[in-house]
Formats: structure tokens, sequence, C-alpha cells
């Protein structure tokens, strides 16, 4: 039987946007379509000492991205929280997306060094089996569940039910919705002012590596309200740091990606001189990559993009893509477990709101070993010593 349009739309919103980690609220927002947008482009005549300037603040910044990131601080807990014996449940929208199985990964990593037991239930991009997985870890009265890129407003009453019954309940990956804030027993791990930042984060790997003679056409994702912003975002901070840099847009969804190859290749044809595309997520590169192809553009236009999953770092090294900006899936595991250590304590759960990443671009993809094994460890990113720091926030160490 075809799924209800409803939740077929969900599925396919849920499963590319979650795949960006930190890329989305999914399936929050209105569809948007695909277009070529020419209004966004701005006149080479603005140049200069400002391009100029703009530029080195790149090249500064996306430099310091180069190698392996410095770990953020990390806030203590005001007490100490006992988890020895303590039962949790993670609950992926889709544990088979390599992001959400491995911030799964790290969240048992985190939680398990605490003494607790964590045990995953794939609610499979289908609303109807994350609210089941809600209520089984009800029903097994666990001490905690949290939660990755599932809207609260998806599977509200689930929440709520599980909430009245004293289960701790952290909704991690997304802002509030629906009408519902964080209290003393459900708390959002709200992590979308790290997805403007990764946005603003590619305007200057792009702008870094071709200066103001940067000639872009970005690749909107209108999914929802947090895609629109974050483009928007990375789009401001292309014109801010380089006014005279020429900069075009594409508008598609998720349900509409079969056609962003066309979208950029009408967009190449209609700017010839365009020397740059920013697409979102590694995951929608190869539709971009087809635009390319189809507008006689091969080895002309330099992909910029971000989530270093496997296939985006492999272009890489293959020289198909100029940069991918990475995010360290079982340190933000870590993150999420932390979330909850502090709803446990009685903290206010703190924001996602520092990015951390690394600029892979063919001068240092080479170094690494590139296997999906090597994807669910910390070694792309310069080893795992944030460990420390959360244990010590927890008074464990």
């Amino acid at each position: 039987m075809t799924p209800p349009l409803s939740t077929r739309r969900f599925t396919a919103l849920a499963a590319a946007s979650v795949t960006a980690l930190l890329l989305t609220a999914c399936g929050a927002g209105e569809q948007g379509s695909t277009d070529t947008n020419t209004s966004g482009g701005t006149s080479t005549s603005a140049g200069g000492a400002a391009d100029r300037a703009g530029t080195g603040e790149a090249k500064k910044d996306v430099a310091a991205w180069a190698d392996a990131p410095q770990w953020p601080d990390v806030p203590k807990l005001s007490k100490k929280v006992d988890l020895k014996g303590k039962r949790f449940t993670y609950v992926a929208l889709g544990d088979q997306v390599p992001v959400i199985h491995g911030i799964g990964v790290g969240v048992q990593q985190a939680l398990s060094a605490a003494g607790a037991k964590v045990d995953t239930c794939d609610g499979k991009f289908n609303p109807t089996s994350v609210a089941s997985c809600l209520k089984t870890a009800g029903d097994e009265k666990v001490d905690g569940v949290i939660t990755s890129f599932v809207d609260y407003q998806m599977a509200g009453p689930a929440f709520d039910q599980l909430a009245r019954k004293g289960v701790k309940v952290v909704v991690g990956g997304v802002a509030p919705s629906g009408g519902r804030t964080s209290d003393a027993t459900l708390a959002f791990y709200d992590n979308t002012p790290r997805v403007f930042a990764l946005h603003e984060a590619m305007a200057k790997s792009a702008i870094a590596q071709l200066g103001d003679s940067a000639k872009v056409v970005w690749a909107k994702l209108m999914d929802s309200t947090t895609t629109k912003s974050a483009s928007a975002k990375g789009i401001a901070k292309f014109k801010e740091l380089c006014p005279g840099c020429q900069i075009e847009s594409v508008e598609f969804t998720t349900v509409t990606l079969d056609k962003l190859g066309l979208a950029i290749s009408a967009a190449l044809l209609a700017n010839p001189d365009t020397n740059a595309i920013v697409v979102p997520v590694d995951t929608m590169v190869p539709s971009a990559l087809q635009g390319i192809q189809s507008a006689g553009k091969a080895g002309k236009v330099k992909v910029f993009s971000s989530s270093s999953d496997l296939a985006g770092l492999q272009r890489v090294k293959d020289g198909r893509q100029a940069s991918d900006l990475g995010t360290p899936v079982l340190y933000e595991g870590w993150r999420f477990a932390h979330a909850m250590m502090q709803l446990l304590a009685g903290d206010e759960v703190s924001k996602g709101d520092q990015l951390v990443t690394r600029d892979f671009t063919r001068d240092n993809v080479g170094q690494l070993t590139l296997t999906p094994k090597k994807y669910l460890t910390d070694d792309w990113f310069g080893g795992s010593g944030y460990r420390d720091t959360f244990l010590s926030a927890w008074g464990l160490k």
C-alpha cells in the first residue's frame, strides 16, 4: 500500500534534511519551489577595498578550520548526576542515515561512560514509528529518552504522555515547535544557531578560495523556516564579505531534489561566468553535479558543501568538490547526552551555538583513511580529547 501523502512528504523531507546534521528542524516548514532566482545578484561595481578586506577575513577563518577543531568548553553541571544502573532510549528519526546513527553511537558512548545503559529505537522516518518508540520507552519505564531530529509537533501527544509519566525527555537537534517550551521534564536541545553558522562558513570557504572573483550560484533549501533562514544567513555573509562579488540563487526542496540539476543548469547558462556553487548538504551534491555537467561546465565550477560524509570526502579527494565543512558526529552525540545530563541536574539545557567544524579540501583530505568504519571514529577530527571535558563537567573525572 502506498503511504499517505503526509507521511511520504515527511519522510522525504526528513531523510535529506537530517543528513546535513544540524541543518534543519525536519519537516517543520512550508514548501518552496525549484526555481531560478536572479534577484539576489550583486553588481561587481561595489568591489575594491571591502572585497579585499572580506577575502582576508574569510581566509583567516578558513585557515583555522583546516586543522582538527579545538573542542569548546562544556558548562559544568550544578550538581553531580548518578546514572549507574539507569536506562535510556535513543530515538533515531531514521537510524539508517549515517549521521543519525553516528550521533546515537556518541550518545551510547557518553551515557555508558557515566554508568548507564542505552538502547536505540529506529523511527524509520515515520511519525507513527516515532510515536511507537516513545510509547515503548514509557511502557518500559526508562529513566530518559533522547530523540534526534524529531520535531515536537510531529509526535506531540506521544512526547507529552511520556513526560507525564515522569520520563525525562530531550528533544534533540531541533528548535521548539508546536507551542511547546522546555520545562523540568522535557527540554529542547536547539542547535539551529550552529546551522546558521555553518551556512556562513560555506560562504567564507567559497570566498577564501576564489577571492573577489567569486561568482556564485547558491542552492537554497526551502523545506522550512530554518532552512530558508540558513540560506539567507549564508548569502548575507557572502555579500557582507564580498560586496563586489556576484551571487545568484536557485530554490529547491527535498521533494523536488530531482529537479535541482535542471535549476543549476539553467542558472549556469544564464550566468556563464559562474565559477562556484554552494549546496547545503553533501547528499544533494550529485544532483548539482548533474546540472554542472548538463550546462557543459564540468571542471569549471567549484562545489562547496557540508556534512563530511564519506562520499563527500571522496569527491574532495578526487577533485570533484572543492570544500566539505565537516561535522564530528560522535562529538555531537556527546552534546546530545550533555543536554540530558543538564536536564537531570535541573540545569537549563544550553543551545548548540558553537560551530565545531573542519574544512576538508584537497590540501588535507589526502591524509585521511576514507572508509565507513573511520566515519564512526574521531580520526578525521584529530581524536577524542573532548570526552574528558564532558566527563569533568559531569564531575566524573
